[in-house]
């Protein structure tokens, strides 16, 4: 009528029952993984919310920056892009945050890169050059524009001495008294080339005409109150577009021509291979 029972040996101590080791083991089991989650856990809570201390990446290329961010789950957004002469392109200017701040991760940096192009100023966005004080001028070109200047002769005027009477941009007259090309743009961190005022008699270091186009040169040349004799060694149409190639005498640094005196130009319809795009 009773179904069978199976009766406990009472005489067997519990202890070394094996059913119950097996409980005891796998209750230990289960206790130790739950305390080494509960750790793991505790360690990822108290990580996520922690801050660290942010690197300076300015001066790094934005790739190299962009694998050191990672490590910290950092996301680096270009925000502003300049030109800089002295500095290749995707070079880190700037950060925010600045390096040294103690931010949490996942953060967010915006920086500003180096642009691999410069940036073209149209002449109409320059300060007022004809008729003002050079070393004015040059201050503020160089502060404002990143454009040098260069003195490239000299011509009488009534007025205050080392004024601009012309400006020259890779061989071409951009700026005199009856000219203004407004729509010449000048790359940022390039040169300008100057004609000032100056008094009667003084001498005239000898310009370097090289690259220059003819009606450049001209104006050049009749500024600086010399004559001009040109030589056309392959010029095609329109002479004055031609560009000069050779000059007697040649550019040196310190020598000089008194007013009056000629110089030999020789003309091509190519502009040479050394001369700046």
């Amino acid at each position: 009528m009773w179904p069978d029972l199976k009766f406990v040996d009472t005489k067997t101590p519990l202890l070394k029952d094996a059913f119950v080791w097996r409980n005891i083991l796998a209750i230990f089991l289960f206790l130790f993984g739950l305390l080494l989650l509960t750790a793991w856990w505790m360690k990822w809570y108290t990580r996520h919310g922690q801050k660290v201390q942010l690197a300076d990446f300015t001066g790094k290329s934005l790739q190299e920056a962009t694998k050191l961010a990672r490590k910290h789950d950092f996301q680096l957004i270009a925000m502003d892009s300049v030109f800089r002469v002295d500095r290749p392109g995707s070079i880190i200017l700037q950060q925010t945050p600045e390096a040294g701040s103690f931010v949490k991760e996942d953060r967010k940096i915006y920086v500003v890169v180096t642009k691999h192009n410069a940036d073209l100023i149209p002449l109409s966005s320059l300060p007022t050059l004809y008729g003002r004080s050079f070393e004015v001028k040059k201050a503020e070109l160089e502060k404002g524009f990143d454009i040098r200047s260069n003195v490239a002769g000299y011509v009488y005027d009534a007025g205050p001495v080392n004024y601009i009477m012309g400006v020259i941009y890779q061989g071409d007259t951009i700026l005199s008294a009856s000219l203004e090309k407004k729509d010449a743009r000048i790359a940022k961190g390039s040169v300008l080339d100057f004609i000032l005022s100056t008094d009667t008699g003084a001498e005239i270091p000898v310009p370097d005409m090289v690259c220059m186009t003819y009606s450049a040169a001209l104006f050049l040349l009749t500024s600086l109150g010399l004559n001009i004799q040109e030589v056309e060694e392959d010029v095609i149409d329109d002479k004055n577009a031609s560009f000069v190639i050779h000059q007697e005498p040649v550019f040196d640094p310190g020598v000089k021509m008194k007013s009056g005196d000629t110089m030999r130009v020789f003309l091509h319809s190519r502009k040479p291979d050394t001369c700046p795009n």
